[in-house]
């Protein structure tokens, strides 16, 4: 059975791939979920429920971007790392370095490592519950460095 099948019917799931197709990221999702269908799903609930229904969300790419591919060396770096490893100075072009930790912290599902561009650097973990949690936060990241951590783990948790 697909994660999702029960929670939300088959005209809620249109609504979904709606919002989706409108860009609607999955917080925003989540919210319209509660507020317009009564539905209240967790934030992984949410993400794992546009997994098995192989919805994505549009992104609006700029015209000049989509027209020329990214060199290969503008790509983030995705290593798997132990958890006790120091981190690798921030990736390029103000993209982060983000790692997975191959010891998952007791209490988690899945926990890693980031450092930001401007040299934040701290820990991350996601619970059993879908919550997600910042330790050994080292200064404040920028809300641009955190959607770029945030475009980054989703990726890397698409990949599996």
């Amino acid at each position: 059975m697909m994660w999702g099948m029960s929670i939300v019917t088959a005209e809620q799931l249109e609504l979904v791939r709606q919002w989706a197709s409108e860009g609607v990221d999955l917080n925003g999702i989540q919210k319209r979920l509660a507020s317009d269908c009564g539905v209240h799903l967790t934030y992984m609930d949410v993400r794992f429920l546009l997994l098995d229904h192989n919805i994505e969300i549009a992104t609006a790419a700029p015209v000049a971007q989509a027209a020329k591919p990214e060199p290969a060396a503008s790509e983030p770096v995705v290593e798997k790392s132990p958890a006790a490893e120091e981190m690798p100075a921030g990736g390029q072009m103000g993209k982060p370095v983000v790692t997975l930790d191959e010891l998952t912290l007791p209490g988690t599902l899945i926990s890693g490592k980031v450092q930001f561009s401007s040299g934040t650097k701290g820990a991350w973990q996601i619970d059993q519950l879908g919550r997600f949690a910042w330790s050994e936060l080292s200064g404040q990241p920028t809300p641009e460095e955190l959607q770029a951590f945030q475009f980054e783990l989703t990726q890397i948790l698409r990949r599996g």
